[in-house]
């Protein structure tokens, strides 16, 4: 079994960090630090030996998600939650919308905190896969980009592959499909 994961709720209001936190506690989560910035976060996860999963907003003061993903040392998630709905992908993030669906937003966690290493984790090569896998969802099935994501999203959460297999097995279903 592996060792769990740190959980750190990064929100600038602090009643808001305190409801994510009471939400995740009391489905059997531990959330082990709550900061109101993501240099903050990013620090913890320079700290914390192991593996983790970050909370925030997509938008913070001093950075947005995609920044903070890109920071982050191997094995640690980010779940940003979005105003505007925005469905962002950069190898270790996942994006819901606000107002969030907590079955979605609890799966999706339960999924990051049970994997062996950061399941949205990309390889060097895997974004390439992944844009011409939403690309190949695209065309054969009318899918808008963010349709395309969305899809590659839910299918990653629900077998549990990180989303750049996910997407080499789109590819190679579509004959290598481009």
């Amino acid at each position: 079994m592996s060792a769990l994961k740190d959980i750190i709720v990064v929100y600038p209001e602090r009643e808001t960090a305190l409801s994510i936190r009471s939400l995740i506690q009391k489905n059997g989560f531990h959330v082990s630090h709550i900061c109101s910035h993501g240099s903050t976060a990013l620090e913890l996860a320079g700290l914390l030996d192991g593996q983790g999963i970050i909370i925030c907003p997509f938008f913070m003061s001093d950075m947005n998600a995609v920044d903070l993903a890109q920071k982050l040392p191997f094995g640690f998630d980010v779940v940003a939650l979005s105003k505007n709905g925005a469905q962002q992908y950069a190898g270790n993030l996942i994006s819901l919308p606000v107002p969030i669906d907590t079955a979605e937003f609890l799966q999706t966690l339960s999924v990051l905190y049970s994997s062996k290493a950061g399941i949205t984790h990309a390889s060097k090569n895997g974004g390439d896969c992944i844009a011409a896998a939403k690309q190949a969802l695209m065309t054969a099935n009318g899918f808008s980009e963010m349709q395309a994501h969305k899809f590659l999203q839910k299918e990653s959460m629900k077998s549990g592959k990180p989303i750049s297999l996910l997407a080499a097995e789109i590819l190679e279903s579509f004959g290598g499909f481009v």
